[in-house]
């Protein structure tokens, strides 16, 4: 390979030259020694050494025009090749340049130089030199941004399949939690089934012990019965708010912020009967607050005024009526604007409506108590406070 190389100088511009002038030259020298024989022939005595040195002088003179003609030939096709070398030179020059350009704004994780300006004062060998340099520096780009991209692939790869095992994962905690939530149903259904025989039973002797308080007893025992009914009112009222909040029996109320913020006051002993009022009174935006006793209720009448009271009728030593008329009592001597005081109470036959509106009271409101009801009392004395809702 390397004789081919050194040979293509010699066979692309001397021998197409060279053997056309060496055909020239052996013709010459045969001709001068045709020329020479033929007047040694016709007369050889007379043939003089000054004849020969004139051949021989014009044999020289041929040979010498002959090696000029062949260098100014070869000087020809010498710069013929040279010419279209820099022709082939300089486009590759521009491939090369185009390339570098491509792969710097293709392959920007590569880290590619930029190609460099071409310096023409530099001799083609030189040249040739720097576009070598300059393909072997996008060869190396091209290794590089080949290597990136198979570390790219592995990499979102692995991110993928993590994120499949992470999907997978979220699947099973999805099954979980569906199961775990149908079997939260089921025990819904039957703790509600549970709680609505609980409640018939609860009403049952409910309604017993105020038929035998009907039925003519001692003070002593009707008094123990009043009581138990007080208790058992608590419970009934607990068990017909759970009822409902399981069944979902119960109207959404609207839970909107009230236009006119109305403070309330509840009077109740019993703490389940006062958690549940605070409860649907502070659904509707308003401002509450709970007392257990008469003589609490009246400490506060001293520091706030309120807007309505509900106020629970059998209370033990100070009981709803006496609160009540003091409770009037005080706005009158104070000059307070009155309060709207509802009656809570379990048994509306030991306590009307008309021994009620004697004592002060404006109201009066039988428990166990709805949602509904609770509310429509407050709406029918404050219209456009709360929003009352409305029958399914």
């Amino acid at each position: 390979m390397e004789r081919c190389h050194r040979e293509h100088f010699w066979d692309a511009i001397v021998w197409p030259l060279l053997w056309p002038l060496l055909l020239v030259q052996a013709a010459l020298v045969l001709l001068c020694l045709a020329v020479g024989a033929a007047m040694w022939w016709m007369s050889p005595s007379y043939v003089a050494w000054s004849t020969m040195l004139w051949l021989t002088l014009a044999l020289l003179v041929g040979s010498i025009l002959n090696v000029c003609v062949f260098l100014m030939l070869v000087k020809a096709r010498a710069r013929l090749k040279d010419t279209r070398f820099m022709q082939e030179l300089i486009e590759l020059e521009q491939h090369s340049q185009a390339l570098c350009e491509a792969a710097v704004h293709s392959l920007p994780n590569s880290k590619c130089n930029p190609p460099k300006a071409v310096d023409e004062s530099l001799r083609p060998l030189q040249r040739l030199a720097g576009v070598n340099e300059t393909l072997a520096e996008l060869e190396r780009c091209m290794h590089r941004s080949k290597a990136n991209e198979a570390a790219f692939k592995n990499s979102q790869y692995e991110h993928e399949q993590i994120l499949l095992d992470d999907l997978q994962q979220q699947q099973r905690q999805l099954k979980h939690l569906m199961a775990g939530r149908d079997r939260a149903r089921e025990e819904s259904r039957l703790k509600s089934g549970y709680l609505t025989l609980l409640q018939r039973e609860a009403d049952s002797l409910y309604e017993h012990l105020n038929t035998q308080a009907a039925n003519k007893i001692t003070d002593d025992c009707r008094e123990i019965v009043t009581d138990v009914s007080e208790r058992l009112s608590d419970m009934r009222a607990l068990l017909v708010n759970l009822v409902h909040e399981r069944a979902g029996d119960v109207n959404e109320i609207d839970s909107r912020p009230a236009k006119r913020h109305l403070r309330v006051l509840v009077v109740d002993d019993g703490p389940v009967n006062l958690m549940l009022a605070r409860q649907m009174l502070e659904s509707q935006g308003l401002q509450v607050e709970g007392v257990s006793s008469g003589e609490q209720a009246l400490k506060r009448q001293q520091k706030v005024l309120f807007d309505l009271v509900f106020m629970d009728i059998f209370m033990p030593a100070l009981d709803g009526l006496e609160t009540t008329r003091r409770w009037r009592d005080y706005e009158r001597r104070q000059g307070r604007r009155r309060s709207v005081l509802v009656a809570l109470t379990a048994n509306a036959e030991s306590a009307s409506l008309d021994d009620c509106l004697a004592a002060g009271l404006d109201d009066l409101l039988a428990k166990p108590y709805q949602p509904e009801t609770l509310i429509n009392i407050i709406a029918k004395w404050f219209p456009s406070t709360v929003k009352v809702p409305q029958p399914k």
